[in-house]
C-alpha cells in the first residue's frame, strides 16, 4: 500500500489520498464493512477510535453540505456574523437579526 500511496503523490502531490483512483476504489468496495465492524464495536461497547474516527472523516469528506451550515447560522444568532446563502444571493443574516 506504500507503493500505492507513493504512486498517488507523484500523479498528483495536492490531492487528498482518498480521492486518488486507487484508494478511491477500495473505498467504494469496503466501506459498508467498516460500517458493520464499527457498528458492532459501538453495540459491544468495544471503542475503536481509529476506526471510528476514519469513518466518520469519510462521511465529512463525501458529504456535500455538513454540520459547518448549522455553525454559520449560529454564529449569525449570536453575534450577527452573516452567512454565505447557497441559492446565490448576497451574505445574509437570518430572521432573527430583524427582530433582536
Amino acid at each position: 500500500m506504500l507503493n500505492d500511496m507513493a504512486q498517488a503523490l507523484t500523479d498528483n502531490a495536492d490531492r487528498n489520498l482518498m480521492f486518488a483512483p486507487f484508494f478511491a476504489d477500495l473505498l467504494k468496495v469496503n466501506h459498508q464493512a467498516l460500517r458493520k465492524v464499527v457498528a458492532q464495536a459501538a453495540l459491544n461497547g468495544v471503542a475503536m477510535p481509529a476506526l471510528s474516527s476514519g469513518l466518520a472523516y469519510f462521511d465529512a469528506m463525501r458529504t456535500a453540505r455538513g454540520t459547518a451550515n448549522m455553525i454559520q447560522g449560529q454564529r449569525d444568532f449570536f453575534g450577527a456574523h452573516g452567512f454565505e446563502r447557497i441559492d446565490g444571493g448576497a451574505d445574509h443574516h437570518g430572521p432573527w437579526a430583524a427582530s433582536s
